[in-house]
């Protein structure tokens, strides 16, 4: 998955507020241990390829890279990481791909274009695929070529002009050709020294990491809360130094001084998603009308403390392709025809979430207010992390979070029959023909087109209501510095960057 802008600030009561990416000057001091309180459950894993939940994957890219990482800021592009070079042919169905020299896995071994071949062949395997087995659908397993020890070229079975852009996330990790899930190491810059499911992981700096001088502390600590409460007091309490995707509603409990609050303003999204594959959802004008019972602007003050913008039922708000629409308004009298007209006048549903990811238990009850108004009875069910993420195809009515990035690169994932995280059980021939002329071109300019038609489907009749493109909050203690935000995708503490930071003495 691959945003908007830069860093808001609080009210003036509150503690500092980063600005911008680089916010935290000085010079990097050497030495510490991190400490980094996350929402986390008995269900958490930390095979890089098999991670869903943000804290997974938090945890999944300290231990191994990728091919690539997405920059921070905007527009959208792609910075090489393990990969040297990555070039694609003319038409889009050949990528060559040079790896790094001289980097190390945690073990000892030397990564060569064996690593590559073996952890593409594990991602896309079809009895058991990774969670980037969709993204990356394009690759041939079975047409991988070694051009030499460090050179792979995959002849591609449809054309991707977007594999350049597909790597970065945890699930796209290369791991080496002898993986040991019970013992995993990668190329990251820590290495795993514990894991305890829903209760702490711990790691070292790994000595031989490939970016020179990085990390700069010398340990970091994981610790799982199951909510926010215990992970706030565990922050004014000194026993973390950050909390990451906190409720905005917290920000007034910090202390005017010794803790920062950093926003990261970007097309980050909390949509409500309606499964389309049986009633009522399976009606377009439903969706429609469950659309139109939203004052977008009342969300974003009351779900997200006003620290979001209003959407228009389209993510990716940074695509080069996002449409001008006519911004869709709450219009409770349309709403209540359509319902009526559809048989499901005085609709009572359950919407189904999790107090993760901050806002979306508070949008969620905003969203069941509004729509009283239509006479939509909405019912809340608040469900564990581990529940919440095991139903993510059963539930009717339920939310979830995605990062900001382009359309394209998350289609076959959130919108193609059998995308691994096509929650809606969405189809779309026609769709899925234009994402194919999009993927098939390297002209920015008809990707731009064809990306704008991808938007606008799902904005006449998608099944998602994105009612607000929210900013991710996070707290730190004012002695850790070296978060970027990520404007780009709008993931929180810089996308778990933690090589980055440092604590000042």
């Amino acid at each position: 998955m691959v945003g908007l802008a830069a860093t808001a600030a609080c009210g003036a009561d509150s503690p500092s507020t980063s600005a911008s990416p680089g916010a935290s000057p000085g010079t990097p001091r050497r030495g510490g241990k991190l400490r980094v309180g996350v929402i986390g459950s008995s269900g958490n894993i930390y095979d890089p390829h098999f991670t869903s939940s943000d804290t997974d994957q938090g945890r999944g890219q300290q231990i191994a890279d990728s091919l690539a990482l997405l920059a921070p800021d905007l527009p959208y592009r792609a910075e090489l990481a393990l990969a040297e070079s990555f070039e694609m042919n003319a038409d889009a169905t050949v990528a060559t791909i040079r790896l790094r020299s001289g980097v190390e896995f945690h073990h000892g071994k030397s990564l060569t274009a064996d690593d590559l071949i073996f952890s593409l062949q594990r991602i896309l395997d079809p009895d058991n695929p990774g969670r980037a087995a969709s993204a990356l659908a394009s690759i041939d397993p079975n047409a991988i070529k070694k051009l030499d020890n460090l050179t792979v070229e995959l002849t591609l079975k449809t054309p991707d002009s977007l594999l350049p852009t597909r790597w970065g996330s945890s699930q796209t990790s290369i791991l080496p050709t002898d993986f040991d899930p019970a013992k995993p190491v990668g190329t990251g810059p820590w290495v795993m020294q514990s894991f305890q499911a829903g209760a702490r992981s711990t790691y070292k700096a790994f000595p031989n990491y490939w970016r020179e001088g990085q990390p700069y502390l010398d340990e970091l600590e994981i610790i799982d809360f199951a909510d926010n409460t215990p992970r706030m007091a565990a922050l004014l309490a000194g026993q973390v130094d950050a909390i990451d995707g906190v409720d905005s509603t917290l920000i007034p409990q910090l202390p005017p001084t010794g803790f920062t609050t950093v926003i990261t303003k970007s097309g980050f999204y909390q949509p409500i998603t309606m499964r389309v594959d049986s009633a009522p959802f399976n009606d377009p004008n439903v969706r429609l009308a469950m659309k139109l019972l939203v004052d977008r602007e009342q969300m974003v003050q009351q779900a997200y403390s006003g620290l979001g913008e209003i959407a228009n039922d389209m993510p990716c708000p940074g695509d080069p392709g996002y449409p001008d629409l006519p911004q869709r308004e709450q219009d409770i009298e349309q709403a209540k025809s359509l319902l009526k007209n559809a048989g499901y006048e005085g609709l009572t549903i359950t919407l189904n979430t999790s107090a993760q990811n901050g806002g979306m238990v508070n949008s969620a009850q905003v969203y069941a207010e509004q729509a009283k108004a239509a006479g939509v009875t909405v019912n809340i069910n608040i469900q564990d992390a581990a529940t919440w993420s095991a139903n993510h195809k059963e539930d009717q009515f339920k939310q979830n979070y995605w990062a900001a990035g382009l359309v394209g690169g998350s289609w076959s994932q959130r919108w193609s029959e059998g995308g691994r995280s096509n929650e809606s059980l969405w189809q779309d021939p026609e769709g899925d023909q234009i994402y194919n002329q999009l993927l098939s071109t390297t002209d920015p300019a008809q990707q731009a087109e064809y990306s704008g038609q991808l938007l606008t489907k799902l904005y006449e009749s998608g099944p998602d209501i994105i009612h607000s493109f929210k900013s991710n909050v996070d707290l730190t203690t004012d002695k850790l510095k070296g978060v970027i935000p990520m404007e780009s995708n709008g993931w929180n503490l810089g996308s778990w960057r933690y090589r980055l930071m440092w604590l000042e003495g």
